[in-house]
């Protein structure tokens, strides 16, 4: 874990000022790792997972019920079993009402009209200690998610038409939840999408669970925006994509925000879902250049060799890590000028200098 340190005195930052941030990064990982004290109204069991299936043109539009009554989807107006399904899981102690399954369900239903978008609410069994409670909860719920999953396709629901995302704890979630399908009821999903999937009990492999891994569907697409922070820190997917080097600080949050779990301390982890539903809205947002790190990517002269897209768009053939760069506000994706921004400086700077 990092050890967060600052100069005694800094400049306007006194010595109250100083122990009350430090009272306040001490609570917040308490609260992140033994407890948050708030769990939705709803008990911490597996009958209190509840699917919402979004059937308007907003997400105040949905129709909810418990997960173990899966197949009720097939008698709720504008559900149409013969178009695309997209899974969306949230993370570490979200609910339906958090920003991110906003933003992410809002993009499909402006942009992609016709596809089922669903949510896993599992934000009853998300909350409480994130090691005790939370993590270990996610083999739980994708164990149970699996099953229903598998009664959807026996009724007639396409396999291949099935596309689950999740972020954060959910991605693992969403590994879990294809793994259990494929080697209990030998049924594999075509695509995973993961969105910064959580460092923390799942990396080095199997420290404490299993993370999602290449092997969990046919295709494994990872974006990491904080990795080695909240994210994880090395390769999982099929293809991983590392915008910006895939670190924290991403460009545009704060460069300073040590209190944990704060919405400026979470933006660089959050960036991964916002990056993704930009690229439902406009597909050619975020183009990516195959390079073994970061620096070869800023230094490679011919990027758009082997290019593909990251996000809604990622082709599914590809393998192996892809970087780029992003705008530090929305909207995010530069288009091609994301994989040329550097040489074009460095271009223009020569030209200069020879006039």
């Amino acid at each position: 874990m990092t050890v967060l340190s600052l100069p005694p005195r800094a400049a306007g930052f006194g010595r109250t000022a100083c122990s009350a941030m430090f009272r306040a990064v001490s609570e917040g990982w308490k609260r992140y790792w033994w407890g948050t004290g708030t769990i939705p109204n709803r008990n911490n069991r597996l009958e209190d997972i509840y699917l919402r299936f979004y059937n308007g043109s907003s997400p105040e539009d949905y129709v909810e019920f418990p997960l173990s009554e899966a197949t009720r989807l097939f008698n709720i107006k504008g559900f149409d079993k013969n178009n695309s399904t997209v899974l969306y899981i949230h993370g570490f102690i979200e609910t339906a009402l958090q920003e991110s399954i906003q933003v992410v369900v809002s993009s499909y239903l402006e942009s992609k009209p016709g596809t089922n978008i669903i949510l896993l609410d599992w934000s009853n069994m998300s909350h409480g200690s994130y090691l005790v409670n939370a993590a270990r909860n996610t083999k739980k719920v994708g164990a149970a998610a699996a099953e229903q999953i598998k009664v959807l396709v026996e009724n007639g629901l396409p396999l291949d038409k099935i596309h689950i995302i999740g972020h954060s704890l959910g991605s693992h979630v969403a590994g879990y939840t294809a793994r259990e399908l494929q080697n209990r009821y030998q049924k594999t999903v075509k695509r995973l999408t993961a969105l910064d999937p959580a460092f923390p009990a799942f990396y080095p492999d199997g420290v404490v669970m299993e993370h999602i891994n290449s092997e969990d569907a046919e295709f494994v697409d990872v974006i990491h925006t904080d990795a080695g922070g909240y994210g994880a820190p090395v390769r999982t997917g099929t293809v991983d994509f590392w915008p910006n080097g895939g670190k924290s600080i991403q460009p545009g949050c704060p460069r300073f925000a040590p209190v944990p779990l704060s919405d400026d301390n979470l933006c660089s982890h959050w960036r991964s879902w916002r990056f993704y539903a930009e690229s439902v809205r406009n597909p050619e947002a975020f183009p990516a250049s195959p390079a073994d790190s970061y620096q070869k990517f800023r230094s490679n002269p011919t990027p758009e060799v082997g290019m593909i897209y990251m996000g809604y768009n990622c082709d599914t053939k590809a393998k192996g890590n892809f970087y780029l760069t992003t705008n530090p506000v929305p909207p995010f994706g530069k288009g091609i000028e994301g994989l040329y921004a550097k040489s074009k400086k460095k271009r223009s700077r020569k030209s200069t200098s020879h006039q």
